[in-house]
């Protein structure tokens, strides 16, 4: 049985393969969508990111989600790359 961890990389790994245009996907992106999605999570490094989330710097929930859901988005590319 899956524990949340595991879900919640699964999805990110959804994410990562639509991004790329890989996978089983009903609806695919389109090239410039992927690249402007691609640039956007480019322009911080998986490792600035990680040192934000540590720093406690960013408190509001909706701050704190977007920074997580980068930060998972960036490792599931990763290891999809």
């Amino acid at each position: 049985m899956k524990g949340d961890g595991e879900f919640v990389a699964e999805a990110y790994k959804i994410v990562a393969k639509k991004l790329l245009g890989k996978g089983r996907l009903v609806e695919r992106m389109t090239a410039a969508d992927q690249e402007e999605q691609l640039g956007a999570l480019g322009a911080t490094s998986l490792e600035d990111d990680d040192e934000l989330l540590a720093s406690v710097k960013v408190t509001k929930s909706d701050k704190l989600s977007a920074l997580e859901y980068r930060i998972g988005t960036k490792k599931a590319l990763k290891e999809l790359m």
